[in-house]
């Protein structure tokens, strides 16, 4: 019931207040002759058919086939849902017209054009409270999207550690490593690379899909490094565009996740599947792991993020499908780029 009056639903609250007083001032003939109460009937009638009208186009024709580029679909319901109102309008007003005035009745086709223009204007009016609440929406987006960024900035400063020590520490610790121990130099390589891009290059809004990609592999080569023989690790990824930007490590938590929770039993096949496939206008993300039916939790801090970070960033554009099955946890996302 409070999300009735939000602020969101201003406009709407706005053009029913001015149409509803229009439309008792319009049927101020109807109203001397018949009384107010009588009046009312034609009156609601004509308000719900409007509803209709309006309603269709912004709940269902433009969310769901115009703005998805189905416009031979969007035109085809455009005309429909015209013909229909302005047909079923003009039914109407001929009959209350004729129980006002019975000596005087009308023919439908009187009625016709004013209400072929009515239901434009409507069309109209509708598809601008449409985009004023969505760009509404967006800034408000924008705000919550600005607020998280500092302060996420801001617990990052406090936790910050100087990277260039960080680094130094760590090319001492290489420098330290027998040369014929080349494993564990790469290992602390791709440790580097880690930790490179998480203070450096992910420190932005968008970062391409490519330096992503290459992300998820030191990470999987990272985690393959310290697993068991029996642990399977498979990582497929296929791109067509590299320079597609994304929001950088949105596939981070659910790897991890994976790697946190798959199972360890030496008698049994224990797996991690990663897939990141690249197709026109989308990105197909999958992951699945083998678990512990009394380990896998839903998700900790790191998974919440992800979905609050999908939620600001790829609303309306992103879907995600979190299953458990046969003892394998699948996650699907879907992001539309």
């Amino acid at each position: 019931m409070r999300s009735f009056f939000q602020k969101s639903n201003l406009f709407h609250w706005l053009f029913w207040g001015i149409y509803v007083i229009y439309g008792i001032m319009d049927s101020g003939s109807w109203i001397r002759i018949k009384g107010f109460m009588w009046s009312l009937q034609p009156l609601l009638l004509f308000y719900a058919m409007i509803a209709l009208l309006l309603y269709g186009n912004i709940r269902f024709l433009i969310p769901v086939l115009l703005e998805k580029k189905k416009v031979a679909l969007y035109v085809v319901g455009l005309i429909t849902i015209v013909m229909l109102y302005t047909y079923l309008r003009s039914l109407n007003q001929q009959y209350w017209d004729a129980q006002v005035w019975p000596k005087d009745p009308m023919k439908i086709t009187d009625y016709i054009h004013w209400n072929f223009l009515n239901a434009l204007w409507f069309l109209v009016m509708s598809s601008m409270l449409y985009y004023a609440q969505k760009s509404n929406e967006q800034q408000q987006r924008v705000k919550n999207i600005e607020i998280s960024q500092l302060q996420t900035e801001l617990k990052y400063l406090r936790s910050q550690v100087n990277p260039h020590f960080l680094f130094n520490g760590l090319n001492t610790i290489y420098g330290s490593i027998d040369r014929q121990n080349q494993q564990a130099r790469d290992i602390l390589l791709q440790f580097s690379d880690l930790l490179r891009y998480n203070l450096y290059e992910a420190d932005v809004d968008w970062v391409e899909l490519e330096k992503e990609a290459v992300y998820l592999q030191n990470y999987v080569a990272l985690q393959r490094a310290r697993s068991d023989s029996n642990m399977q690790i498979e990582l497929d990824i296929n791109m067509i565009d590299p320079s597609v930007k994304i929001a950088p490590l949105i596939f981070l938590a659910f790897v991890e996740n994976a790697f946190k929770y798959s199972t360890r039993d030496d008698s049994q096949r224990n797996i991690i599947k990663i897939s990141l496939q690249q197709a026109t206008g989308r990105i197909e993300f999958t992951c699945s792991n083998t678990y512990e039916q009394q380990e896998q939790a839903e998700g900790g801090i790191g998974l919440t993020n992800v979905m609050r970070r999908l939620e600001l960033l790829y609303k309306d554009h992103y879907t995600l499908d979190i299953k458990k099955e046969d003892a394998v946890y699948t996650v699907h996302l879907t992001l539309l780029v």
